[in-house]
């Protein structure tokens, strides 16, 4: 079985993916290929045990994207207006893990952060490259690879670019390149994580060590005791209360539960909260 046995080109992938048409696709033999991938705890053992392929163009907000291990280039401005838009294609296998379901394979993004996007811009890499060049949007492309390399993958591979119409053809012809280089015998795969369905269960913790994070960085920016910020939310949730004491001892360096914060922790816990304020002083 290979991936190759989808009747678009590499050209045709990338006309989809820029033009912002979202496709999926469901590669031949899908019962068999799952039956093989199962059987191997659900981890591909090469290129061709990828049972799912997709090409995707969907956007991001800058936390899901740096969460989703999605570049977001910092020099476009826009602040909690920007957001990240992604090209991709990418094949893969699924598999439970403790967090929800892993999606392993590869994947092959073009990367777009603009410093606004609304319900009425078209995701597509030609109208945002248009939107920029009159000034509409300010914007800035790259192209990661995740689960690839060889040749292939570095010659097509060309440093972030401002976004406009002349750079939307590089980012294009790039694009094509890489989706042709994934067969090529020189290309080597090494499956990774490209996406993972968390449990309702996870969102929930990782909602949980949020709080806890960014209460204890308010504590530590009054000075308080690790053990007076823990009596104050007593009852807590258990995924709170560590998540306090990690801040205390990885970012603060305290072991010592009834040692007060130096100011200079105290300096860079509020430089870390900048315009966050839990509340009086």
């Amino acid at each position: 079985m290979s991936i190759t046995n989808d009747t678009k080109s590499p050209a045709q992938v990338a006309e989809e993916l820029v033009r912002g048409v979202a496709s999926f696709d469901l590669m031949p033999a899908l019962s068999q290929a799952v039956a093989v991938v199962e059987s191997r705890g659900g981890t591909p053992g090469g290129i061709h045990d990828l049972p799912f392929q997709e090409s995707t163009v969907y956007d991001l907000s800058v936390t899901s994207a740096n969460q989703a291990n999605i570049p977001v280039i910092g020099s476009v401005s826009g602040g909690v207006n920007r957001r990240v838009v992604v090209l991709e294609r990418r094949a893969y296998a699924k598999q439970t893990v403790a967090d929800g379901i892993e999606y392993q394979g590869y994947a092959i993004r073009l990367v777009v952060t603009v410093n606004k996007l609304d319900a009425s811009m078209k995701i597509s890499l030609p109208f945002l490259a248009a939107s920029a060049e009159v000034g509409t949007i300010e914007g800035k492309w790259m192209l990661q690879v995740v689960g690839l390399s060889g040749p292939k993958m570095d010659s097509a591979a060309i440093p972030p670019s401002e976004l406009s119409v002349e750079t939307f053809v590089l980012a294009k012809q790039s694009l094509t390149n890489l989706i042709a280089g994934i067969e090529d015998p020189t290309t080597q795969f090494l499956p990774q994580r490209v996406y993972i369905e968390k449990t309702d269960q996870q969102k929930q913790r990782d909602l949980m060590v949020a709080i806890g994070s960014c209460y204890a960085l308010a504590a530590l920016e009054k000075r308080w005791k690790a053990q007076d910020a823990l009596n104050r939310i007593s009852g807590a949730n258990p995924a709170v209360t560590d998540a306090v004491t990690d801040v205390y001892r990885d970012f603060a360096g305290i072991q010592n539960p009834v040692e007060v914060p130096s100011t200079a922790v105290q300096k860079a816990a509020r430089d870390l909260l900048d315009h966050v304020n839990a509340g009086p002083r």
